[in-house]
């Protein structure tokens, strides 16, 4: 009797301690650290995204994930639970959950503690992808976007696609682009948007051109079909239903739209601001943004492209362009965030 109640005892407090375990990680999720204004990680940010409740979600290259409540940041890191600190896109479901792209693969947050879950694996410690890590990363989860059928869809830096319905993994674009030197294709996919209709799109960097899955089969466009170039950075869809594509600015790119039947690219000769666009965001106006690597926040507006200024102030190397739910205009990257109500331009991060 008295080898069976230590039993007990000795089970209840496993038990409990397990639970305590539980409970510190939450608190310890939830914790984070609160601040006003963020200190710039050192690569900068990398994506932006619009909460159900209106607030904004940032990940960065190097400092984790910020929250902005309207008041303040919390920021996220691996210490909280982050698969990494490397965080490269953000979206969330429709059980409400938030998921983040990262380095090490998925991480997603239910709002209390955070769950790592790693991409099937691909080695790459031997052959020609390994001289060329972290650049090619098919471990490593780029692109993030839901469907309607609440599909989480994961564009890999070198693994094509991977369909993810909450407990298996199904693979896609594999082998689309072009061969590299190890005659393999590790298409990269730093891009998925859904439109208006449903149908999701992925760029590939990999001479893949764009890809629209309309539920049962993919359709490919590349250069023969309109396209300025074969190596698509960014995609976005319009209230109008139009698809707009960025691209890395080689060749004859520029910015690139899809009405459905046929392409238009407007170059730098038509006054882009440049040619490298990274983030493509329509205001309520109907005038669209775009973000430029290497490049300067350009305006189009009606047919007419101009360098956005603020009192003299241009805004370079830009990663992500959104509207919040008060239609302020959200915009960051490399050297920061900042914030435009429309007249005034607020500077929501610091370098001190």
């Amino acid at each position: 009797m008295k080898n069976m109640f230590i039993t007990i005892l000795a089970a209840i407090a496993i038990s409990c301690n397990g639970q305590v375990q539980k409970e510190q990680q939450t608190l310890q999720a939830e914790k984070g650290s609160e601040m006003v204004k963020i200190p710039v990680p050192k690569n900068g940010f990398s994506d932006a995204y619009l909460d159900k409740d209106g607030s904004i979600w940032f990940c960065s290259n190097g400092g984790g994930i910020y929250h902005y409540n309207g008041k303040a940041f919390k920021n996220y890191t691996e210490e909280n639970g982050l698969s990494s600190n490397q965080v490269y896109s953000i979206t969330s479901d429709h059980n409400n959950n938030m998921w983040f792209g990262t380095q090490n693969g998925l991480t997603k947050y239910d709002r209390k503690q955070f769950e790592n879950i790693p991409l099937p694996y691909q080695d790459t410690t031997t052959g020609w992808i390994s001289t060329v890590y972290p650049t090619l990363s098919p471990n490593a989860a780029h692109s993030l976007a839901t469907d309607n059928n609440n599909n989480l869809w994961i564009g890999t830096a070198g693994n094509g696609a991977y369909k993810y319905d909450g407990e298996n993994f199904k693979s896609y674009l594999t082998e689309i682009g072009k061969k590299q030197e190890d005659s393999l294709y590790h298409n990269w996919i730093p891009c998925i948007s859904k439109d208006n209709k449903g149908n999701m799109w992925f760029a590939s960097m990999i001479h893949g051109g764009i890809n629209k899955f309309d539920g049962e089969k993919f359709t490919q466009f590349s250069i023969k079909d309109g396209l300025s170039d074969s190596q698509v950075r960014t995609i976005y869809s319009d209230q109008s239903g139009n698809i707009w594509m960025g691209f890395n600015g080689n060749r004859n790119s520029g910015l690139t739209v899809y009405d459905g039947k046929s392409f238009i690219t407007f170059s730098e000769t038509d006054g882009l601001c440049s040619k490298r666009i990274r983030a493509i965001y329509e205001d309520r106006n109907g005038n669209l943004w775009l973000g430029a690597q290497f490049g300067n926040l350009c305006v189009l507006e009606g047919k007419k492209f101009s360098e956005f200024k603020y009192n003299g102030q241009t805004f370079s190397d830009l990663l992500f362009i959104l509207g919040d739910l008060e239609y302020n205009i959200w915009f960051g990257g490399v050297n920061g965030i900042w914030k435009y109500d429309g007249e005034i331009i607020t500077a929501m991060t610091t370098n001190k």
